[in-house]
């Protein structure tokens, strides 16, 4: 039989879906304000959403393989939850940089404070496994 964390590959499948959606805003962005590949910058609008979409990136590698790693720590329940409260996080993040960029530190430590309590889990789990 095999075990299949399914609310933690729930949201792992949200937390794709969502930063496929800010890809899509991206490149919406770059037709209409005509930014050219690769250029980056030229619109602070265009600008603000290239940030959203790569910060989310970057966070979005840290924080999958510690999830999955605390699946077998702390169960697929708390690993989602988790999972969770970091795409809370990343949308906040998201809606403040949109309107004013200064206004983003609420979502960034909510994004923040889920990957830390992950990574927490999971090395509670390590050195418990070590310990046994």
């Amino acid at each position: 039989m095999i075990i299949f964390a399914k609310l933690t590959a729930l949201v792992t499948v949200a937390m794709v879906a969502y930063t496929f959606i800010l890809s899509g805003r991206v490149g919406a962005l770059r037709g209409s304000k005509g930014i050219e590949a690769p250029a980056t910058t030229g619109d602070p609008e265009f600008e603000r959403a290239y940030r959203i979409h790569y910060n989310t990136i970057e966070n979005l590698i840290l924080v999958l393989p510690v999830m999955w790693l605390a699946v077998g720590v702390a169960g697929d329940l708390w690993a989602a939850l988790l999972g969770v409260a970091w795409l809370l996080g990343r949308v906040i993040y998201a809606t403040a940089y949109m309107s004013d960029p200064a206004k983003r530190g609420t979502g960034a430590i909510l994004t923040v404070a889920a990957t830390g309590v992950l990574t927490i889990i999971v090395l509670v789990g390590v050195v418990r496994g070590f310990l046994a």
